[in-house]
């Protein structure tokens, strides 16, 4: 067999490492308590051992400890909406309900149409970069590779699981943020106007005013203003706890959950300005202390911002304000604040990002600096700079 440093290799929610050293299988992993296991199992590296360690010593290893070992049938002749099943039922313990519900959504939609009723182990390259080719001519490049990371995964699981020799999607490049997709993604962060928000506002009536006036004074984003409590917002210290956004349902009896936030550090407190607090108080007269702040005309929670979305498209069009998606609000609250010389670290923790650096990337080009105040900053650093002999 072809040698390899390290397989790694789940099972049970164990995570295996399978080494090779000095020509032995060699086996480590963690115990359920944190323990570290790890040893050589006598068997020389081949690929008939190589399936013995998959199929015997890790299976007893996993019941030796208790807990129930996933059976896959090898031998079965699996379609890949066959073994996508398994896996998908796999996943239930392993990611989160919501995220496990988008990406059977996703499989469903733009995966299974093209490979379902097919036999995974007759799949090749080729066909998958026609697939991927397809996509991209309809969907950006970070969408599409949403979609091929659904597929390399479920291919990986069957490569695991001896039901493929390797997985296909290996030998076929996944689609880059190419020039193109740079532009669309600059293009996308159109803040809007000072004119144009007071046209806007001139506009605005009922919810969406409120709406509108939260998101521009906090950048929170549309799926966690919607998901906010009254018990989320502290009048008397002046803080808002950013802690879940409204998500659909990967349950039938739901249309819609609150979930948690997009990222650890989307989990938060924003500071409650007056501008903010207005559009509260103006809120609470509309609904009342409503469990949610902001409810449908049936008195119920929004399912998602979609409505709202429209109904700020609209309100655009109305306006006579150029026509932009609804999350332009939140780049506008970040690019005035960091215009007009806000620390940039108070703005990301703000905005929830995961560290300052995604911050800069997005509104670098927001960042001015006065003259005078950039030419005092170059006097002290220039006492810290390399001095040359011939320097006066």
């Amino acid at each position: 067999m072809a040698k390899f440093k390290s397989i790694k290799y789940i099972y049970a929610d164990i995570k295996f490492t399978i080494k090779d050293q000095f020509g032995y299988l060699y086996l480590d992993f963690y115990l359920p308590d944190g323990r570290r296991s790890r040893g050589s199992t006598r068997l020389k590296v081949t690929d008939e051992n190589l399936k013995v360690l998959k199929k015997t010593i890790i299976p007893d290893i996993v019941l030796g400890l208790g807990k129930e070992a996933p059976q896959i049938d090898v031998a079965k002749e699996w379609t890949l909406d066959d073994f996508a099943s398994e896996y998908f039922e796999l996943q239930k313990t392993q990611i989160r309900a919501h995220t496990l519900h988008k990406n059977i959504l996703n499989y469903n939609k733009h995966i299974s149409p093209y490979f379902g009723y097919k036999l995974i182990n007759t799949l090749t390259p080729m066909q998958f970069e026609k697939w991927q080719n397809k996509l991209l001519l309809n969907y950006k490049y970070l969408t599409v590779q949403r979609y091929r990371s659904i597929l390399y995964s479920i291919l990986e699981k069957a490569y695991k699981n001896d039901i493929i020799v390797k997985n296909p999607l290996v030998k076929v490049n996944a689609p880059k943020m190419q020039q193109k997709a740079l532009l669309e993604q600059e293009e996308s962060q159109d803040p809007f106007t000072q004119d144009e928000i007071n046209t806007i506002m001139s506009h605005a009536t009922g919810y969406m005013a409120n709406f509108i006036k939260i998101m521009l004074s906090t950048g929170m984003r549309p799926g966690e203003i919607i998901a906010l409590k009254w018990s989320d917002i502290d009048f008397n210290r002046k803080i808002i706890s950013v802690t879940k956004t409204r998500l659909r349902s990967p349950r039938k009896n739901e249309v819609a959950i609150d979930g948690p936030v997009k990222t650890n550090a989307g989990k938060r407190s924003i500071d409650l300005f007056p501008a903010t607090e207005q559009a509260f108080l103006k809120q609470k007269e509309l609904t009342g202390w409503q469990e949610y702040i902001f409810i449908n005309p049936s008195k119920r929670p929004f399912y998602n911002h979609d409505v709202i979305g429209v109904n700020f498209k609209n309100l655009l069009l109305k306006s006579g304000v150029k026509v932009r998606v609804m999350y332009n609000l939140r780049h506008t609250f970040a690019s005035q604040l960091i215009s007009n010389g806000a620390d940039i670290v108070y703005v990301s923790k703000t905005l929830g990002h995961k560290d300052v650096s995604i911050t800069l990337k997005i509104y670098t080009k927001f960042i001015k600096e006065e003259d005078t105040v950039r030419l005092e900053k170059m006097k002290i650093i220039d006492k810290f700079m390399v001095k040359f002999e011939n320097d006066d």
